[in-house]
């Protein structure tokens, strides 16, 4: 046969099907002979693989594949079989109709492989058993009886299909279609019918067994099932092997986020391994080894690895297998250039092969999308299992940490820990495997580059390293400008934070221009400057990176083309550029590896030595069984010294012998500072025990002397974990006087208090704290100073229902530390501290005869008058304080029942034989201390949502836009950026794109010329546009980034901002009132951000790769215009997946970042309250719910992270669709005779290679821009709230003389705080003339300050008005009227920054003046003692000056303000008696003499010399008169004066 007949015959036999006119060629799969054949194959055409007759592999070569499956399935699946039968059935595997098809179909098909072992006996005779084609059978059989074991167990004990059985189907089914063409090509159905038929149906059943194992829904969800499991749990956990890879598992999720949006109910549970509790024990017992094996230097990084590592390893396999099959791509490639150009010569090749390389190159991206979207899914669990642990750990240490501990770290740093440093361990995750991945990937790509263009490659990596300094510099000079960029921010966020707490002052002193001119400083002229530097930074940066694979193919190709004498050809420039294109990746990933790696070793560093900080003592205090005998000890201190700090030579007490009993109320006296609270804290453990014994018998109750209040409600901070026990509570609250409060308070108990118990008064939150106390039913009491912040009244009320011998607590030990004399009479034993020493001890009486420090105490008290009542009967009791007394068979039925059936630990159900007998006072001992187990949820979820959704007090839930942003955010932040702006940048950015794919084009046009001539020519030529091509794409690139930055993003983010600033000095007080300072700190911090670095970065890689993959698809469909039809079904689809991924995505990353919040806010909680939390030993409660609040962002997080996955993976696909599209019509225009060139097939395909990349691009950033645009969303909605009225009116301005007289008038006046809330005032008629000095009097909440307010219109009248000199207030400019009023307000609002700055914020007045203020304050002396007199700096919130030296630069500003009318919202506790003297000296000095002055008075002697009294009670005017006439009347003036003791003369 001639040589072109031959490859004719080849040509024909090479179909895609092997379908070919009937002719003899070569053996077929059933012959065999004896003679000459290789070893285990009796076939003459021998092992091959290719044979020699046909396009075809020998029929023994053919069934190594089918074998090998067979082998896999015979190992794993008994591997297998011997799992299954270790684990456990599961109740709800039933053996259904589709088990029992899919079985039978299954032993059919075992049936049908020994009919063809029965044929292949028959046809190959006496050297069957020597042959590998029986043995292949063989195998087939026994792997088919595995299977058949296996998918018999998993029915009952798994409820998924199992791995093995999934993939020994699949591939076995891949491999038996590979035959079946073989056996058409060998034309088997004309030779041996029988034989074929029966393959052609095993391979049917084969099909149909895996379809019904694969796809067929499980039934598996019974009743019983549901009634184990309450947990939701989550689906990953029981997907399929296929699912896994396809991520199919987040499907219903993303269908149900599509249809609605979700909400935290929609979640699933957390995977078993993926909880809080099991991560934090795993990595407690992992730090544990640590600390045994290397007690002095433990590793974070040891630790960690060795509880998550396992899992994480298994990610590196799979980011092997995928680094390895990216570069198998351009090899295709060049197989496929090899396929297209064999047609222009005389041996064109089959198109089965043409078919298998485009077949390959889409396995090739799908093996490759499936193995990357493993590794990232291990990292991210790896991530989250790293967060949740360290969450634990952190927060458990911390209620563990000693004093010394504590004293280097403020909360912040603590809270810090948890949100930041162990966050950058979470990211460090997703980039450590990149440590070794992106130099694998360079090896990789230099030795194929090797193979392809041999040592020019070296010129490449030469023009790599050069580039690598060059971004290293701009990386550096990134990171030193972002650290400025931090500071600036900081700087920001810091005055807006002092703006919005001091608002009330800002606006009382109509100072808001003064701080928006600050505030625009450091914005416009720090913060934006250096944006715009890192802008162009950026820019420079942009420009390395874009131009590194030019300038690298660039100079690679010329230095191919100079020194070597081959052609620079079609199959040698694409596969390079594609290997190029890939490079650019591990390049641009190892500079951020390593800033991830640094960051994540200071951050593992700083956690470390948290976690080795140390703890408080363990055996401090020892504790005890609880007294059951009156009089028994049950708080015993001997010799005890005590120190704060174990390091330091300081001690907080010395020598203390201390003793408390049962059913005593002993009181521990002092001086402040004495080391009354050391002693209590000493009893708690809190402090370091140097020698001596402690002990406690019982469980002890604590109050401390700051009130710790949780943000809950006041019910939930009262129960506090026990359980609920309605008579009880009910006691409790009427002891400690709660009841009224309730009444008052909106939602009575069920009021939130806001962070730090915000809502409360100061008096209220130490009763909460005491009733706190008193509901946990301890034995032992201690209380520190809980009495100093109530009423007098209030807290005689208290000490007879609580505290006293008929008290609440009169079985109990009560251990008080006070100052309050009262309180000493009813005492049974009194400790008098002195520098941490005790001084004296004994009864009330003992200790007044002796006449030491106590009695001295007494007798000053003594000069107060009769100072708070010192008579604990004297006086009338106010009418809540009905003494509780219980007559004894008050104890119900099932109290007694209850007692006996849970015989508690914790409190002695009968009294001791020696107790006296006398009537229990409530039935305390019965009440067992609730248990915390039933603990089932987070704080805060014990109301039930709707029924609290109408509560008043509830912070205004933060109003969270769902759903779609609106397109007119768009266009207004389009028209805030500038809309020519916006235009140039699109243009440059085409033209950009443009260019850089006119480099490629004109690669095509050198390497075709270069293949026709077989030689190099006009190499200057090409080379010098080829090179004009790239650096105007690069140079263009830069010109874009500079536009969008400087022209762009940045005036768009100082407008946005200035506009949000202004609306914010505007608002009326009502919107701070209701309204978390946090909140409105999130939009000038996090917001802002977004809208200065984040949105314009998004936006631009959304439109570079739109470009990128719209010029993708032209190409493609210029190549092969058959592409175009599949352009919009594939784009509908796209379109499809996209909104799919949107809608769902947006959701759940609102609801990771919602449920972010809670963690540390309850984190920073308890860190405040952490002597609390283990004085009643609640830690364990409280690191449950720390686990519950980690748990519920971890539940958002997982699937937000998933989502992701789930979408690259479909997009990936419809990538690798493309490619085996692009290819595919390729391959069959070239076999129709196309004249389609090399070069264009080329140039398509290396595009088409990078299109996966791009289309997810384009998802994730449409996505990004998505969530950051919400930023521009939520800036605008601040940017238009409603503001109060207009600083100036230009025709009602007042008389520059204005107020000349001083004289006030309100007429009916009324008013209330905001819509919906009741009058405040109501009706205040009164006439104040001129100079007059006038005190404003009542008892708290009878709307006193609400006055000031009303004069300075904080609150604007709902009817009537107030007139100045005849002048109706509401008719003016608020700037008009703030300006002509003086006042010094209650709180002293301080201001980081200089004296001058704080005096007199606009730089009105000069140094004279306000050096003559200062003196007149008293404080010319000491602001001239600090560093720079009026330059010295005051720290934030004045926290560097004393109390009372702040209320005395109120003073001084009231000073320089020049008005006749003076307010004095008096300051309670802040000054001391000796400056309150001063400034009274001051009020009634000649400066004041002509002015009118309203003194709101807290303490009465300071009104008792004003010219009129206003006494105010409950909004309205009670009365109106003089001091002494008022006194007279024997009114509500009278009743005020008696409580305090006053008489006036």
């Amino acid at each position: 046969m001639d040589y072109a007949s031959e490859q004719q015959i080849l040509l024909s036999s090479g179909s895609f099907t092997g379908r070919r006119p009937l002719q003899q060629l070569g053996s077929d799969y059933l012959s065999a002979t004896a003679t000459g054949r290789q070893p285990l194959c009796g076939n003459k055409e021998g092992w091959g693989p290719m044979s020699p007759f046909r396009y075809d592999f020998t029929p023994c070569f053919i069934d190594v594949w089918i074998a090998i499956v067979a082998v896999g399935g015979l190992v794993l699946g008994l591997g297998s079989v011997w799992f299954l039968r270790k684990k456990k059935p599961i109740a709800t595997g039933v053996k259904d109709m589709p088990f029992f098809l899919k079985q039978s179909l299954l032993a059919a098909f075992i049936a049908d492989v020994v009919a063809q072992l029965t044929i292949q006996f028959i046809n190959y005779g006496p050297i069957a058993f020597g042959d590998f084609r029986v043995w292949t059978t063989v195998l087939t059989i026994a792997s088919g009886c595995v299977i058949f074991c296996i998918q018999w167990l998993e029915q009952s004990r798994l409820r998924y299909a199992h791995g093995v059985v999934l993939f020994y189907w699949l591939l076995l089914i891949i491999a038996s279609v590979v035959k079946l063409r073989s056996l058409v090509s060998q034309q088997l159905y004309a030779k041996s019918l029988p034989y074929f038929i029966v393959y052609c149906v095993g391979t049917g059943l084969a099909m149909g067994v895996f379809l019904i194992e694969w796809l067929w829904p499980r039934n598996t969800r019974d009743s019983r099932y549901d009634a184990i499991d309450e947990e939701e749990e989550c689906p990953m956990e029981y997907a399929s092997v296929f699912s896994c890879l396809t991520f199919d598992w987040m499907t219903p999720l993303m269908r149900r986020g599509y249809k609605i949006f979700l909400s935290e109910n929609d979640l699933w549970g957390l995977a078993k391994q993926d909880q809080t509790k099991r991560t934090g024990s795993a990595f407690d017992d992992a730090w544990q080894k640590e600390l045994k094996y290397r007690p002095n230097k433990p590793s974070l990084w040891i630790a960690m690895f060795r509880a998550y590592g396992g899992p994480y390893m298994v990610a590196a396999i799979f980011k092997s297998i995928n680094d390895v099959t990216q570069y198998v791509q351009p090899q295709l490639l060049r197989f496929l250039i090899a396929f297209v150009a064999s047609y222009q010569t005389q041996r064109p090749q089959p198109v089965v092969q043409g078919a298998a390389i485009a077949f390959a190159m889409f396995a090739c991206a799908t093996l490759q999308t499936t193995m990357v979207h493993q590794y990232f899914q291990r990292a991210f669990e790896a991530g989250m299992r790293i967060k949740g642990g360290l969450a634990s750990a952190i927060y458990r240490k911390s209620l563990k940490l000693s004093n010394e501990g504590r004293a280097s770290k403020t909360t912040g740093d603590i809270v810090n820990y948890m949100a930041v440093d162990a966050q950058r361990l979470q990211d460090l995750t997703q980039w450590a495997q990149q440590a070794w991945s992106a130099p694998f990937q360079i090896i990789i790509c230099m030795v194929s580059l090797y193979n392809l263009v041999g040592w020019s490659m070296l010129a490449g990596v030469a023009v790599m390293i050069i580039m690598m300094p060059v971004q290293g510099f701009t990386a550096k000079l990134m990171k030193s400008m972002q650290k400025k960029q931090m500071k600036n921010k900081d700087a920001r966020s810091r005055l807006i934070n002092e703006i919005i707490n001091n608002m009330k002052a800002i606006k009382l002193y109509a100072w808001g221009q003064a701080f928006m001119n600050r505030l625009n400083h450091v914005r416009n002229d720090q913060e934006l400057k250096n944006l715009r530097k890192i802008g162009a930074t950026q820019a420079v940066a942009n420009f390395t990176w874009s131009s590194a694979p030019f300038f690298v193919s660039c100079s690679t190709f010329t230095v191919f083309v100079l020194t070597q004498d081959r052609p620079l050809t079609t199959d040698i420039v694409f596969p390079a550029l594609a290997l190029f294109n890939l490079l650019t990746f591990p390049l641009a990933v190892l500079p951020m590896v390593i800033t991830a790696i640094v960051e994540a070793t200071v951050a593992a560093g700083r956690i470390t030595d948290f976690l080795c900080a140390e703890e408080l003592q363990s055996d401090a205090v020892t504790i005890g069984p609880a007294p059951q005998a009156y009089g028994e000890e049950s708080v015993i201190i001997r010799e005890g010294t005590f120190s704060w700090n174990r390091h330091e030579d300081r001690l907080a007490l010395k020598d203390i012998d201390f003793t408390a009993y049962k059913g005593q109320l002993t009181c521990i006296v002092g001086r402040v500072g004495s080391g009354k609270s050391s002693l209590l804290q000493s009893m708690l453990g809190d402090l370091y025990k140097v020698a001596g014994t402690a002990e406690i018998r019982g469980t002890v109750a604590y109050a401390s002397q700051q009130t710790w209040i949780l943000n809950a409600t006041v019910k939930e901070n009262i129960v506090f974990g026990y359980r609920y026990d309605s008579d009880f509570y009910e006691k409790t609250i009427k002891a400690c006087s709660l009841v009224d409060d309730f009444a008052q308070l909106p939602d009575g108990d069920e009021t939130v208090v806001g962070e730090r118990g915000i809502s409360l008064s100061g008096g209220q939150k130490a009763r909460v704290s005491l009733a706190r106390a008193v509901y946990a039913r301890a034995d032992i009491y201690l209380l520190d100073d809980v009495l100093s912040a109530v009423d007098s009244h209030v807290g005689k009320h208290i000490m007879e229902n609580v505290l006293g011998p008929r008290g609440l607590l009169s079985s109990k030990t009560r251990v008080l530390a006070t100052n309050a004399i009262a309180v000493l009479q009813q005492a049974s034993y009194i400790t008098l501290l002195k520098d941490g020493q005790i001084v004296e001890k004994g009864t009330y009486r003992e200790l007044s005869a002796m006449g030491g420090s106590v009695a001295e105490m007494l007798r000053t008290a003594g000069q107060d008058g009769n100072g708070s009542g010192s008579g604990s009967s004297s006086g009338s009791t106010s009418e809540t304080s009905t003494v509780i007394e219980a007559p004894v068979d008050s104890q119900t039925k099932e109290e007694i029942e209850e007692s006996q059936e849970r015989v508690p630990e914790l409190a002695p159900i009968k009294a001791g034989a020696s107790a006296p007998a006398k009537p229990r006072s409530s039935s305390m001992a019965t009440l067992r201390r609730a248990s915390t187990a039933s603990f089932r949820g987070p704080r805060g979820k014990l109301t039930d949502e709707e029924i609290a959704g109408n509560s008043r007090s509830r912070q205004t839930k933060e109003f969270i836009e769902q759903g779609k942003v609106k397109w007119s955010v768009y266009g207004e932040y389009a028209r805030e950026n500038n809309l020519i702006a916006v235009a140039f940048y699109l243009a440059t950015l085409l033209t950009s794109q443009a260019a850089s794919m006119g480099g490629s084009v004109w690669l095509k046009e050198w390497s075709e010329a270069n293949q026709k001539t077989g030689l190099n020519k006009n190499i200057g030529m090409f080379i010098g546009i080829y090179f004009a091509f790239g650096i105007g794409s690069s140079l263009l690139n830069v010109a874009q980034t500079l536009i969008l930055w400087i022209f762009c993003s940045i005036e768009a983010s100082r407008k946005l901002h200035e506009r949000m600033a202004n609306a914010i000095f505007r608002s009326p007080m009502s919107f701070f009132d209701t309204t978390p300072t946090g909140r409105i700190l999130n939009r000038f911090s996090s917001d802002i951000y977004k809208v200065d670095e984040v949105l314009a970065r998004s936006f631009n890689q959304l439109f570079v790769n739109a470009a990128k993959s719209s010029f993708t698809l032209v190409i493609i469909s210029v190549t092969v215009p058959a592409f175009t039809a599949l352009i919009i079904p594939l784009g509908l689809m796209y379109y499809w997946i996209q909104r799919y991924y949107l809608r769902t995505s947006r959701e759940l990353k609102r609801l990771d970042s919602v449920s972010r919040s809670p963690i540390y806010a309850h984190f920073q909680e308890s860190l405040g309250g952490v002597s609390t939390i283990r004085a009643f030993r609640q830690q364990d409660r409280f690191e449950l719910e720390n686990e519950w609040r980690v748990d519920a962002n971890l539940k958002a997080y997982f699937p937000s992270v998933s989502a992701n996955r789930w979408l690259a993976v479909r997009l990936e696909f419809i990538g690798a669709f493309v490619i085996l599209a692009a290819a595919g019509f390729v391959v069959i225009a070239k076999a129709g005779g196309s004249p389609l060139g090399p070069g264009m097939v080329g140039l398509a395909m290396s595009y088409a290679l990078q299109i996966t990349g791009a289309l997810n691009w384009i998802v994730r950033q449409t996505v990004e821009v998505e969530t950051n645009i919400v930023a521009v969303e939520r800036v605008l909605e601040y940017a238009r709230l409603p503001s109060e009225a207009p600083e100036i009116i230009p025709n009602k301005r007042p008389p520059v003389a204005w107020p000349s007289k001083g004289e006030l008038d309100f007429v009916n006046y009324s008013t209330r705080y905001r819509k919906g809330l009741d009058l405040v005032l109501k009706n205040i008629n009164l006439d104040i003339k001129s100079h007059e000095k006038i005190g404003v009097v009542g008892r708290t909440g009878a709307g006193k300050s609400s006055l000031t307010l009303a004069l300075f219109r904080l609150i604007e009248p709902a009817t009537g008005h107030i007139g100045i000199d005849n002048l109706d207030t509401s008719s003016i400019g608020l700037l008009d009227l703030r300006r002509r009023l003086a006042i010094i307000p209650q709180d002293a609002a301080l201001f980081e920054g200089s004296v001058r700055d704080n005096l007199d914020p606009a730089h009105v007045h000069d140094d004279t003046e306000l050096w003559s203020v200062l003196d007149h304050a008293r404080l010319k002396d000491h602001v001239a003692s600090m560093d720079g007199g009026l330059e010295a700096q005051i720290n934030e919130g004045g926290s560097n000056l004393s109390q009372g030296q702040r209320q005395l630069v109120n003073l001084a500003r009231a000073m320089l303000t020049p008005s006749n009318i003076l307010v004095l919202d008096e300051a309670t506790a802040a000054v001391d008696i000796e400056t309150d003297a001063m400034i009274q000296r001051t009020l009634r000095s000649p400066l004041f003499a002509n002015k009118t002055i309203i003194t709101v008075a807290h303490r009465l002697n300071t009104i008792l010399d004003s010219d009129r009294v206003v006494v105010l009670d409950k909004g309205e005017v009670a009365e109106f008169d003089t001091p002494s006439a008022l006194f007279k009347k024997q009114g509500l003036f009278y009743n005020l004066m008696q409580q305090a003791g006053l008489e006036v003369e």
